[in-house]
């Protein structure tokens, strides 16, 4: 009788084992060392064009507030967007989430600054030709 219970739990637990086959949660702790609020952190695998936000309506104060953050996924290495208050942005590329697991928000340079915004505009413009 024993035995029949054990087939039925691991037939009941089968489908479960392959919902999640794959798929792992990554832990990323994150330090804003730059002098704004982050409002917004977005991750997507390196390359790709599906950002997920981990944030989901926190913060960080700037000057050295810290949060963790997770997120699940099959791949280790993503690039992670993060959203200042004041809507300047800066991309961290190809992080790779199993090896490392901490993130150093810095301030964004004025140069780096100017040239991101100005990107940013060149590509919304573009976006507003191609009807995006």
């Amino acid at each position: 009788m024993p035995r029949l219970s054990v087939i039925a739990l691991l037939i009941a637990a089968s489908p479960i084992a392959n919902v999640q086959a794959g798929e792992r949660t990554h832990y990323l702790y994150l330090v804003n060392r730059a002098h704004d609020r982050v409002v917004s952190v977005a991750t997507t695998p390196v390359g790709g064009s599906a950002w997920r936000e981990l944030l989901h309506g926190d913060t960080i104060t700037g000057g050295g507030d810290a949060v963790t953050v997770q997120l699940a996924s099959d791949q280790c290495v993503h690039d992670v967007e993060v959203e200042f208050v004041n809507g300047r942005r800066a991309v961290y590329p190809a992080i790779d989430l199993c090896r490392h697991h901490g993130l150093r928000i810095q301030p964004l340079r004025a140069q780096a600054t100017k040239a991101m915004v100005a990107v940013q505009q060149d590509a919304a413009r573009a976006a507003r030709h191609t009807g995006e």
